[in-house]
């Protein structure tokens, strides 16, 4: 074992040893060293890093005040004179001895200390024991540790969803808007985990690897079912091309062949006269959106996928020039896992559901007149731990609305039983649900290349193609 190694790991003894080619001294301790030829004199280079007694002229005693560097100079009684390095570095015997004992599965963990530098070297097995390596050894340097525990650290060092969410766009949950600001649980960037801990630790150089997986996979799985009813009957009259004056009941017919009866739309471009108008009309809507992406990231970094569009709404900037914002739609997801230790991964998850709605909204803001398209957004947050493999459910029931609308000539409407001729009905329902569906696992890239979608298609021949009608070529 070489003098640095020995020195390092804390075995140099507290007895005599032989003269070396370099005085190692831990801070705060004493060694005492025999000499191979009596000395007349000695002189150590600074004195506020060692200090040193002749106890006879065969043995030296060495105190290491601080961490340095200095030289001994050694005068022997038959007139030669050597120049020896000394170093004084922190002492660290203690602190392998409390790693060793907050943390006992972690034995690929090596501190050398060289003056004032102190370096941790080897392995741990997470990022949690990395967390707690650093703070032990920034408590030993007297430095200030974070509240709260390690773990604490490591989910603080990541933003959590949402949080660069506007107060108005919080409002707009799964309700139109005149345009979407983008997925709303945007995730912003964090520094990696651990890093907090050792920052400002002066003369520490921390080259600690991470052994385990660090990387996870999120399986997906967004469903959303959105059923409508809307179902209207009664008959309307307007004047000119004014809106409607008033309603009456009408049979269980179609509205083209009430108009057709009842002649009330011959002339649509006249501008005086009365019109009629009939609606019997039932509509019913099914709406099915499902994605199953599977996204991998580092822990403690964000992924992100987004399957939907983009588009350009108008906006008037500080000079009054109109100019256009993308915006986003679709179904997306934004998380941030962070690998803890025995498999359990804290996960911040934020899913979203936006669609178009085919009705438009004129926003004055833009001072262009444009009619800006509306939006119906469901989207949720939320933090959990699971362990690896461990499937998370989110959403349920999100909306359940029922409206009922009647429209009645005044006192004729109340009539009994035949007040039902002067009124028009409108009933709408519409139900939506959604289901979220995350799965973590640790993984690790594979040497295999996988199969793509493309792999398994084979372009059709030209008999294929033409005369049997196949898109797709047997193999």
């Amino acid at each position: 074992m070489s003098a640095f190694a020995a020195f390092a790991a804390g075995t140099v003894p507290a007895a005599a040893v032989a003269s070396p080619s370099s005085y190692l001294v831990p801070m705060g301790e004493s060694r005492v060293y025999r000499l191979e030829q009596p000395v007349k004199r000695v002189a150590v280079g600074n004195p506020e890093v060692a200090d040193f007694i002749v106890l006879n002229p065969s043995e030296l005693y060495l105190l290491g005040k601080k961490p340095g560097a200095t030289n001994l100079i050694v005068w022997t009684r038959s007139g030669g004179i050597t120049s020896t390095p000394l170093q004084v570095s922190r002492n660290v015997v203690p602190l392998q001895v409390l790693l060793k004992a907050v943390l006992p599965k972690e034995t690929d963990i090596r501190i050398f200390a060289w003056g004032p530098a102190l370096v941790l070297a080897g392995s741990v097995s997470d990022a949690l024991a990395a967390e707690s390596v650093n703070r032990l050894v920034k408590a030993y340097l007297g430095g200030t540790v974070p509240g709260g525990n390690p773990e604490s650290t490591l989910l603080g060092s990541a933003a959590a969803p949402g949080a660069s969410v506007p107060a108005s766009t919080l409002g707009a949950a799964n309700s139109p808007s005149a345009a979407p600001s983008g997925l709303p649980g945007a995730i912003n960037s964090a520094p990696a985990p651990g890093a907090s801990a050792s920052a400002g630790i002066p003369g520490v150089v921390n080259l600690l690897k991470i052994r385990d997986q660090q990387q996870v996979r999120l399986e997906v799985r967004i469903a959303e079912v959105s059923r409508s009813y809307i179902e209207s009957l009664g008959l309307g009259w307007t004047q000119g091309k004014g809106s409607p004056q008033g309603s009456l009941m009408t049979g269980f017919v179609s509205n083209a062949t009430l108009n057709l009866l009842l002649n009330t739309d011959r002339t649509p471009n006249t501008t005086v006269g009365n019109r009629l108008q009939v609606e019997a009309e039932r509509k019913t809507s099914l709406i099915k959106i499902l994605a199953e992406p599977t996204i991998v990231t580092m822990s403690g970094q964000e992924g992100y996928f987004l399957v939907g569009g983009k588009i350009y709404t108008p906006t008037v900037s500080t000079n009054g020039a109109v100019d256009y914002v993308e915006r986003t739609y679709g179904v997306g997801l934004r998380f941030t896992p962070v690998v803890l230790d025995a498999g359990r991964i804290s996960l911040k998850v934020a899913p979203e559901v936006s669609e178009p709605l085919k009705e438009a909204i004129f926003s004055g803001a833009t001072a262009t007149g444009t009619l800006l398209p509306a939006f119906k957004t469901s989207y949720a947050s939320t933090t959990v731990q699971m362990k690896e493999g461990e499937n998370l459910v989110i959403g349920g029931l999100l909306r359940d609305n029922h409206n009922n609308v009647i429209r009645a000539v005044p006192l004729l409407g109340d009539i009994p039983v035949i007040g039902a001729l002067f009124r028009r009905t409108e009933k709408s329902a519409e139900t939506t649900e959604l289901m979220v569906i995350v799965r973590p696992a640790l993984v690790k890239a594979a040497a295999t290349a996988p199969e793509l979608p493309t792999d398994r298609f084979v372009p059709p021949t030209g008999k294929e193609l033409f005369i049997d009608g196949k898109l797709q070529g047997s193999r």
